[in-house]
């Protein structure tokens, strides 16, 4: 009798970076390991530029010949460019220019981060495991696992977040954007924490001032960035705020 399929999605973040190196540990059968990426346009990668890195050029090579496991990356049809530039086709705001991304309503989630993901899915066997990187101290999350098809290693070898920092710092697989922020996301996310958004504006600035350009537009219907603010004036306000300094996020 074949096994089935044992696939494990992988954001790069701590907690699907350790459910990877569990897996090697404990002998667990693994063979792909998959990561839906974000394009912001048809050139430039969606997630934090060192993040993008980390996944190209340490973590897929790492499964690929010291894991000999294949390390599969997702693409959607749409970028984050083709998101904000859609035309609103009917409504009170019919003919004007989408913008930014609502924050708690996720366009780019919607269109650029999950469709690929879903059609990787449908062309599994319905027998296939999935390996999601849950911690033993996520007991919601955990409880929407059915222990069979969906699993979570980090629950069965009993691994917090915390643990699962640990593991992949030993092991020189923790992302670097752990330095400026608690969890990965795109770069230009309307639910960014202060210290994420500086790290774009100070570390990246040719990056976020495209969206400042994004701004300025004309017929553009929702130009704020974050719930509150534009881009423009997130850059102003933490350009003033940092001359008081930022304090580093503490893992979990």
């Amino acid at each position: 009798m074949t096994r089935p399929k044992y696939v494990a999605s992988c954001s790069g973040g701590k907690d699907s970076v350790a459910t990877l190196l569990l897996a090697a540990q404990h002998n667990e059968p693994l063979d792909e390991a998959v990561f839906s990426e974000v394009m912001f346009d048809k050139d430039t990668s969606g997630e934090i530029p060192e993040h993008r890195d980390f996944i190209y050029d340490r973590l897929k090579p790492f499964c690929e010949k010291e894991l000999g496991v294949k390390f599969t990356i997702l693409h959607a049809d749409k970028t984050y460019d083709e998101v904000f530039h859609h035309v609103i086709t009917r409504g009170p705001h019919k003919g004007e220019v989408r913008g930014f991304a609502w924050a708690g309503m996720c366009a780019v989630n919607r269109d650029c981060k999950i469709p690929p993901v879903r059609k990787y899915n449908a062309a599994l066997s319905p027998d296939t495991v999935s390996y999601v990187g849950i911690a033993e101290d996520e007991p919601k999350r955990l409880a929407r696992l059915d222990g069979i098809t969906k699993v979570s290693l980090l629950a069965k070898y009993g691994m917090t977040e915390a643990d699962a920092y640990k593991l992949c710092q030993e092991h020189g697989l923790l992302s670097p954007i752990y330095g400026h922020c608690r969890r990965n996301g795109c770069w230009f996310c309307p639910n960014a924490s202060d210290s994420e958004l500086l790290h774009m504006v100070t570390k990246h600035p040719d990056m976020f001032d495209r969206l400042i350009e994004w701004e300025n537009e004309d017929n553009i219907f929702h130009r704020r960035m974050t719930r509150r603010e534009t881009p423009s004036e997130v850059k102003a306000r933490l350009l003033s705020k940092s001359q008081t300094g930022f304090s580093s996020p503490k893992s979990k």
